[in-house]
């Protein structure tokens, strides 16, 4: 009868590329700056954005948002010094509202 032999292989091979190339000490950060408040005063930034807000796209929608990323950030496009998903999506919900005049709290 063949003994099991714990060596935390099977650990590794579930970890897969996380476990492998994943970066530690920027990871450890990003856990901190997760937990800290946003009046926390080890914060380096002020925090701009404080609501999350999760949606799922299929790959046409993801793909359009890139090619705005990445035109906004070509173009130099004023707002920001560059572009990210979340600006995409404020900017185009604020264009939506505007052109179907709707307001907060109406």
């Amino acid at each position: 009868m063949s003994e099991l032999i714990e060596d935390g292989s099977e650990f590794a091979a579930l970890l897969g590329g996380f476990g492998s190339h994943g970066n530690p000490k920027r990871r450890a950060k990003a856990e901190r700056m997760a937990a800290m408040k946003k009046n926390d005063g080890r914060r380096q930034r002020k925090v701009t954005r404080p609501h999350q807000f999760n949606v799922r796209v299929d790959d046409d929608t993801k793909a359009l948002a890139q090619a705005l990323i990445d035109k906004f950030n070509a173009e130099g496009r004023e707002g920001s010094d560059k572009w990210s998903q979340a600006d995409i999506v404020i900017a185009a919900i604020a264009a939506l509202a505007k052109a179907e005049k709707a307001r907060v709290g109406a």
